[in-house]
Order: structure tokens, then C-alpha cells, then sequence
């Protein structure tokens, strides 16, 4: 529906589907396989071949993705406005890998020490990246349209100095309209992903060694840890714009809300 459909009485109580442009249909669903969409990145990567026992890649990207919806506009009428980063934007993509082969005890002249604790291989991969970008929004049908939330607005800088942020308030939750407060029958002025969400980092490393049985066949001793140093993987922010009595942020609004697994955006 437009923009305001529910807006005045008698309508704004009437059965929103009485209001929709094709009467007697509920929604109606339109796939389009098209979109407006760019991608600019700067890629380095520095490869070392085995050397002194270390060989390593490195790769970053430093990348900027954008679309004009990632999935659904909020104006189905004009989706311009929705053009912002895309839902799998990844500012920062920093990963190494590597393996080297332990120094110590390899030439030992005791053959039982030289062959236990001698020839160790430590390997691994790691991994940094950006967080990934939010929408703001409000629980309430403020643009008049028959949904159940509409897209906040902006009256402040949203984004918090990384010393100023916790879990428990990520963003500026000030720099939103609590709902009764916006401009009825209009959409929130807020961009589409406009805030970016916690990091990732990850270390997973390897431990092996190669015991030779024959001139052919050998046996391999491999310890592997994922997660090494346990990072948690924060994935969840809660950008719905929610208000007490008292104007303080309230139901965990601004706040990181669950962690698990991440998904890997390669360079």
C-alpha cells in the first residue's frame, strides 16, 4: 500500500487487506531476480614458500559492497532509498595461514629423542574481520502501510568511539525517534544498515608430527584446536527502537544479544 493508506479514520481501524490495491487478496508476494549492487576492494596478499622451515599467506581486503536492498525494500514502490551496504558488507578481511616446522631436537644424537620429540610441525589459520551491518527499526506501523514495523529515524550520531562501547549498549540508542514521536504516515528517515555490528577473530592451530614406518608408508600424530583461544563470536544486535516510561533504552535495545557460529567472509 502507499505511504499513509491507514492514516485517518475510518481506515486506520478497517482490515488492512479492505485497503490493499487488489481487493479480496492478501499479501501478495513478487520475486525479481534483479537488483542495483557494486563492489570496490583493495586485495593484497603476500605468499612465503617453505623457508628455514616456515612457509605462510597472507591476504587482506579492504572492501566496501553495496545494494539496494539485500533481500526486501521497505517502499515497494520506490526501493531507491533503500541503496546502502549490503547484508554481507565485510569492511576488514584479515587471514594468515601457516606452517613451521619446530627447530628443536631435530638433529638431537640420541635417535629415540631425535624421533619422539624432534620433527613437531605447528600450523594454523587466523582470521580477523569486520562486523556486519544493522538496520534500525521501530515495532509499530508508523509509515501506515499494514505492516508490523516500519524503518527508524535518525536525529543523532548513531555510532559509538570503540572505547564507549559494551555488550550491553553497542550504539547511540538516543540517536533514534521512539515510534509515538515520528512523523505519522511516513517512513523512518534511517538508512539501511547504517551501524556495524561486533568482529570476528579466530585462531585455529595444529599440532603434528610424522612418524616414517616404511620407505613409503608413515604414520601421522595430528592435535587440531578450533578456537583456540576462545573469541566469542557475537552475531546478534538488537536494533529494535524500544523506550521505557523514562526514556531509557529498554528489552535489551542497543545491546549484543547472542553469540555462535560465524559464517567466513574469504578474501
Amino acid at each position: 500500500m502507499r505511504l499513509g493508506t491507514r492514516l485517518n479514520a475510518p481506515q486506520s481501524g478497517i482490515n488492512v487487506n479492505a485497503l490493499r490495491p487488489y481487493l479480496s487478496y492478501g499479501n501478495i508476494n513478487l520475486n525479481e531476480n534483479g537488483d542495483s549492487s557494486n563492489y570496490n576492494s583493495l586485495q593484497v596478499s603476500i605468499n612465503r614458500r617453505q623457508s628455514h622451515g616456515l612457509s605462510y599467506g597472507v591476504n587482506y581486503t579492504f572492501s566496501r559492497t553495496l545494494d539496494t536492498s539485500s533481500g526486501t525494500p521497505q517502499d515497494s514502490y520506490n526501493a531507491g532509498p533503500d541503496y546502502g551496504l549490503s547484508g554481507i558488507h565485510r569492511k576488514h578481511v584479515l587471514n594468515f595461514n601457516y606452517v613451521y616446522e619446530l627447530p628443536f631436537l631435530r638433529k638431537h644424537p640420541v635417535a629415540v629423542v631425535r624421533q619422539t620429540l624432534g620433527g613437531w610441525e605447528i600450523s594454523g589459520i587466523t582470521s580477523f574481520q569486520s562486523g556486519a551491518p544493522f538496520t534500525v527499526t521501530v515495532p509499530s506501523d508508523v509509515a501506515r502501510i499494514g505492516v508490523s514495523s516500519s524503518r527508524a529515524s535518525v536525529i543523532g550520531q548513531p555510532r559509538l568511539d570503540p572505547g564507549q562501547r559494551t555488550l550491553s549498549r553497542w550504539f547511540n540508542t538516543e540517536a533514534f525517534l521512539p515510534p509515538e514521536k515520528m512523523i505519522q504516515g511516513r517512513f523512518g528517515d534511517a538508512g539501511r544498515n547504517i551501524l556495524i555490528g561486533p568482529g570476528f577473530t579466530e585462531w585455529d592451530i595444529a599440532l603434528l608430527k610424522n612418524f616414517p614406518l616404511r620407505e613409503k608408508l608413515e604414520l601421522q600424530f595430528r592435535a587440531e584446536s578450533f578456537n583456540t583461544w576462545n573469541h566469542p563470536a557475537f552475531t546478534g544486535l538488537n536494533t529494535t527502537v524500544r523506550f521505557d516510561a523514562a526514556g531509557k533504552p529498554t528489552q535489551s535495545y542497543g545491546a549484543v544479544t547472542s553469540s555462535g557460529p560465524h559464517s567466513l567472509v574469504w578474501a
